[in-house]
């Protein structure tokens, strides 16, 4: 059994319904089980006469299995879906109400939310109720190509974007993980590490509903600890690893991967990935072949891929990031990577402004302006940092990404980041923050003298501080607004 991105419809009722769909934190549903609670929410809609509304459904929670069976409720519904970790603040939650419009929350977890503007569907494993706050619901007829989903990014202007993706982008999306780029099968585990408000998530939401594979959820508790992690892995015969490089640094030095063993495949997007992590995962899980990805929320989470091999690893320091998915292409204008195709988003929610600025058409298609700078070489993208990576110091225009690769590539280092001070929006000092390898001992001299081999004189940085480990965010990325703060308390 799968789920048909086309249809918006479960097919292939008979094969293998009973396999494993969900393994949630906090219950588990064979396909037959997801069909059922799929349609038994649907219905609910259906009955309470809200199955056409026309703003945005918020989905609230924590890795349940519930939010997956609310995801796909409103993918056949056609309702648009935005998802909500728990561990949003109430704030940020009201701020995307009101720039969505939403009137009804989907709540997935025990505790009521109680926003006054807001209906709430209460779901648990054994029922649903509506608590309605609103006498009439806005209703719409469904448009030739529905949103499916909104994730909210955060904004510039400390207010969040909700990047809005189509139906057309999602069916893109998915024919492409289901082709020989990745070669995911039925009976594929994917080990899902990412908050489901991530666009990261959508790799193993998605592409397990696509092929009628099956998908573990893991709260937070279970990301944060190693071993729980690695038994649910082996429990459940996970083979398929998505996150961020920086979540996975830590299963690089485990020596003991006994519990991995299921893994086959490690997808990364969201960061670079360090040389250094890659070779480490190759030597380590020899079985496994790690796959780099590149692209933003807007462009359907991920637009080039490639399989990192030791060919690859040698060939190249940093690494490409690889070639276009299927159906899309990149251009290239003042260095800035342009994404063109059906998996591009068609814009931000009531920012017009923005979307004049970074939505455009290319022989009538849509088209992403990135912020991103790269670059093609034998046919492969290498990703050469954001435009605001780019800072000016003593008159010098420097690249912190630069630095970042030449430091990652050191032998002792494992993990490296180059941030800038600033004093009034002047750069005064960049700083570069160094996590080593494992019974590494070096001083921070002896790091820009290896660093001066490479850089000239004015893109070393005026210190080095050697950490245990760097901050991450709800997302699994490395908290960059941290960085700062983690260099100043000495």
């Amino acid at each position: 059994m799968k789920f048909c991105f086309e249809k918006k419809d479960f097919i292939d009722l008979e094969n293998q319904p009973n396999k494993l769909a969900i393994i949630g934190d906090d219950f588990e549903l064979t396909w037959s089980e997801f069909k059922k609670s799929v349609n038994t929410l649907c219905d609910f809609f259906e009955q309470n006469s809200i199955n056409h509304l026309s703003a945005p459904v918020i989905i609230y929670g924590h890795k349940s299995t519930n939010m997956m069976v609310s995801i796909y409720a409103m993918m056949k519904l056609n309702i648009t879906y935005i998802p909500v970790d728990i561990n949003y603040p109430i704030d940020r939650i009201s701020k995307v109400i009101k720039t969505s419009d939403c009137q009804l929350i989907i709540n997935t977890t025990a505790n009521k939310l109680n926003i006054d503007s807001v209906s709430e569907v209460q779901l648990s494993k054994l029922s649903i109720t509506l608590d309605s706050n609103i006498d009439t619901y806005n209703l719409g007829l469904t448009q030739a190509d529905p949103v499916i989903y909104v994730i909210f990014t955060s904004g510039s202007t400390g207010e969040p974007k909700g990047v809005q993706i189509s139906t057309e982008a999602v069916q893109s999306f998915g024919r492409w993980m289901s082709s020989d780029d990745f070669k995911f099968k039925p009976s594929d585990v994917f080990v899902n590490t990412a908050l489901l408000s991530f666009d990261l998530s959508v790799f193993e939401v998605m592409t397990f509903g696509y092929l009628g594979a099956s998908i573990i959820l893991n709260n937070k508790t279970q990301c944060s600890d190693p071993n729980l992690l690695m038994k649910r892995i082996e429990s459940f015969n996970g083979s398929i690893w998505v996150s961020t490089p920086s979540f996975a640094l830590t299963y690089s030095r485990i020596e003991n991967v006994n519990q991995m063993d299921s893994i086959h495949t490690f997808l990364f997007c969201g960061e670079i990935l360090p040389h250094p992590l890659a070779k480490k995962l190759l030597q380590t899980y020899n079985q496994a072949k790690v796959i780099n990805t590149y692209g933003p929320t807007e462009a359907t989470v991920a637009t080039t891929v490639i399989e990192i091999t030791d060919a690859i690893l040698e060939a190249h320091n940093p690494l490409p990031v690889g070639k276009s998915k299927m159906e899309s292409r990149l251009l290239f204008e003042n260095d800035e990577i342009i994404i063109v195709g059906p998996n591009v988003s068609i814009g931000y929610v009531k920012n017009e402004k923005l979307n004049q600025d970074k939505f455009i058409l290319k022989n009538n298609q849509r088209a992403f302006k990135t912020g991103d700078k790269g670059f093609l070489k034998d046919g492969l993208l290498f990703f050469n940092g954001r435009n605001d990576d780019l800072v000016k110091l003593h008159g010098y225009r420097i690249e912190l990404n630069e630095i970042t690769s030449v430091l990652d590539s050191l032998p002792y280092v494992l993990q490296a980041e180059t941030i800038a001070l600033k004093r009034n929006d002047v750069v005064k000092k960049i700083v570069s923050l160094v996590k080593l390898e494992p019974n590494q001992s070096v001083d921070k001299n002896s790091i820009k003298t290896d660093l001066a081999i490479t850089l000239p004189n004015y893109m070393i940085p005026s210190d080095i501080k050697i950490i245990n480990e760097f901050p991450l965010t709800q997302n699994g990325k490395i908290d960059k607004n941290l960085l700062t703060q983690l260099y100043l308390n000495r």
